[in-house]
């Protein structure tokens, strides 16, 4: 009874205890079951305008971008493609919630009339014109566009998918346009804006000039601190808002083929020399095994692979293994035939005349090269001389031009090649429009073209060295788990290079010159700290090991993280300030301004300059300064200003008004065409920002 008497005094208490309990037992399930409030924002991968988007909604979103993509080119989604697919599923669900509401408040919408004369009345929507041109005429065919929808259930399901999906895009594109439509409709230039254009393209100065680069002070003389850095940002807070980054360095070890996978596949082609002779069928031999086939070819001598040129080459006999650019290949002579044209082989040495030098200069050079013709005829070697006197890129090879076809030489060159009976020393010299030339003929012309069979295998890796190359990136992963490691190894391992990675964002499909490595995006964002070194990741043809450096917050730059460019700002304020002190305390004309200032600074002058190219002949790009000479007064001086890439003063000399027009249509034309041209862009910008999206895809894909 004295536990009930308990109970009673405290009955208000005990009421709330067990009342609090009744609660937690029936919404334990929403608060810490598997679908509680706090495991669905585990499983929320960002969230858009307000609304959590689950990992099943965004999985659903995606596995219809792959199968849409699939579709429309008819393969599956490759690695390297998976991220634009990824992003195509995101931005469907940021349509969703952020375009598609706009729609809504605006009361647009697409009636069935609308879809139907965008598929067959009499606005065609251009994709469905597209899949339905006429091959021969190539022209729209809308008789087999009606053909393929009464015979629909009769399609390949793949063609039928493809309409489906395209015929569910085209509302969403149509209000898309209508959306954009009105906003444009909005974009209106008055006249007065047309008029300024007008006058800022029309209107002339004519200026003289004293500018003094900010290059001219040695950067080690001004010194700009921290503070003043993180002064700088704060005061430019909305130009250095930056979102979330982490910054890595990483080694990355090349899956290369080695010495023996080579000698390996070489070993492997040369046994397979006797079939490759004796197959019966050629092309069908080449396609069971070739990585790379190609077509049995007719080629000249000359275009010849360069392993083929000094041989004998004889029909059904087969020329190699060779390696070369990464590939081990056999050649196979297939058949020969007659051409009518003819390959040619030549060596030359040119002697050129000096273009300024006239007809001197030519009698000269002429008198050199039948000099050197007579030595050779004498018995000198004609390599050594084409080596000492040769004028062109054939002088270190001796004069040797290779084999040429007929006609690919200037005529007068082509000629006299051609028209020799016999290998050897040209008599006579070769006068073209480069000059005069000393020729030998190096082999007889011919006119025979062999046909080429072409069997090539990849040189790669083997399982056994991508193995051994996985083992010394695993070692090293293994081994060096904090930076200090990290950079020790690489030190000590001549083979190793080390490459930063700067401030990559969760979205990005690059980090340095690694292409979409999702998984090192996903170990920087979700579980690494400072200092931790990563496990072996693999992409392409390498394995590769990072260590994070760096985590940047979103929210306001850190100095450390733009310190470099703001510092470069500050620096050339300062300079800029020091610049124009020194010419405040010079006196006189611009000229001798110029003088008193010293060698850093220039005087020139400009004719013609216009405010809206912003830019001044004998300057460069400078707006600041265009802007200074067009607030000045005719015959006055400006006083000494900070521009762009230095500081200075300008004096007006003459100016030419821009001309009384009544008309200024071209003007506002201008305009509304370039505010339309962002239009698109900059909606979409908006929107965005005002959703406030998060994005947080990197702690699942």
């Amino acid at each position: 009874m004295a536990i009930f008497n308990e109970i009673n005094k405290h009955s208000k208490i005990v009421g709330i205890i067990i009342g609090a309990g009744l609660l937690l037992f029936m919404l334990g399930n929403e608060f810490f079951g598997q679908n509680s409030i706090f495991s669905r924002s585990k499983n929320d991968v960002g969230s858009i305008a307000g609304n959590s988007i689950p990992i099943d909604a965004y999985q659903q979103k995606l596995a219809q971008a792959e199968i849409d993509y699939q579709v429309r080119t008819g393969k599956a989604v490759s690695e390297n493609e998976r991220a634009s697919v990824q992003e195509m599923a995101w931005a469907q669900l940021i349509s969703k919630y952020v375009v598609e509401p706009e729609y809504e408040k605006l009361g647009l919408a697409v009636t069935e009339g609308e879809v139907l004369d965008m598929v067959q009345g009499k606005n065609i929507h251009p994709t469905v014109k597209q899949l339905f041109t006429n091959p021969q005429t190539q022209q729209f065919d809308k008789q087999f566009l009606q053909n393929f929808l009464q015979n629909f259930d009769k399609q390949e399901p793949r063609n039928q998918q493809l309409w489906t999906n395209i015929e569910a895009s085209l509302p969403t594109e149509r209000l898309r346009n209508k959306y954009l439509n009105l906003l444009k409709l909005t974009n209106y230039v008055t006249k007065e804006e047309a008029k300024r254009e007008y006058i800022s393209q029309t209107a002339k100065e004519d200026i003289k000039f004293v500018y003094v680069n900010y290059s001219s002070i040695a950067d080690s003389t001004v010194a700009v601190s921290d503070d003043e850095i993180k002064k700088y940002i704060n005061d430019n807070k909305k130009q250095y808002e930056v979102e979330a980054g982490r910054s890595v360095e990483y080694v990355s070890f090349n899956i290369l083929p080695s010495a023996k996978d080579s000698a390996d596949i070489k070993a492997e082609l040369a046994t397979a020399i006797l079939e490759f002779k004796n197959a019966e069928n050629d092309s069908l031999f080449i396609a069971n095994n070739s990585d790379s086939p190609t077509p049995l070819a007719y080629k000249s001598i000359g275009e010849l692979p360069e392993e083929l040129k000094s041989s004998s080459l004889v029909i059904d006999s087969v020329y190699g293994p060779f390696q070369q650019f990464g590939k081990i290949s056999l050649y196979k002579i297939t058949n020969t035939k007659s051409d009518s044209l003819y390959a040619m082989k030549a060596s030359h040495i040119l002697f050129k005349a000096n273009p300024a030098g006239g007809p001197a200069a030519k009698a000269e050079a002429q008198a050199k090269a039948n000099e050197i013709l007579a030595k050779i005829k004498g018995g000198a070697s004609f390599e050594q001389m084409a080596s000492q006197y040769g004028t062109d890129g054939t002088a270190s090879r001796g004069g040797d031009l290779g084999w040429f076809n007929q006609g690919q030489m200037v005529k007068p060159f082509n000629d006299a090649v051609m028209n020799a009976t016999s290998t050897g020393l040209l008599p006579k010299l070769v006068e073209t429009d480069f000059g005069f030339h000393i020729i030998k003929v190096t082999a007889p012309k011919t006119n025979k073209k062999y046909q080429i069979g072409l069997l090539e295998r990849d040189v790669v890796a083997s399982e056994e060295t991508k193995d051994m190359i996985f083992k010394k990136a695993d070692e090293f992963a293994a081994n060096n788990t904090d930076t200090a490691k990290f950079n020790a190894a690489i030190l000590k391992d001549k083979t190793l290079s080390k490459q930063p990675a700067n401030n990559f964002k969760s979205t990005d499909k690059y980090v340095g010159s690694l292409n979409n490595p999702r998984e090192l995006i996903r170990w920087a964002f979700n579980e690494a700290k400072v200092g931790e070194v990563s496990k072996v990741y693999s992409m392409d043809n390498q394995y590769y090991v990072a260590a994070l450096v760096g985590k940047r917050d979103k929210g306001l730059a850190e100095v450390a993280d733009v310190k470099v460019e703001v510092t470069t700002k500050i620096r050339n304020e300062k300079k800029g300030d020091i610049i124009v002190e020194k010419l405040k305390a010079q006196s006189g004309t611009l000229e001798n301004i110029a003088a008193k200032y010293g060698k850093d600074a220039v005087f020139n002058i400009a004719s013609g300059i216009n405010f809206a190219a912003g830019s001044i002949t004998g300057l460069g790009y400078d707006p600041i300064a265009v802007g200074v000479a067009f607030g000045t007064a005719k015959g006055k001086k400006s006083n000494p200003f900070k521009g762009e890439s230095g500081a200075g003063i300008i004096e007006v000399v003459a100016t030419t008004p821009a001309p009384e027009v009544a008309d200024y249509t071209s003007y506002k034309s201008q305009l509304k065409q370039q505010r339309t041209g962002r239009e698109d862009y900059v909606v979409d910008e908006l929107l965005k920002k005002q959703a406030k999206i998060e994005d947080n895809r990197y702690k699942f894909f």
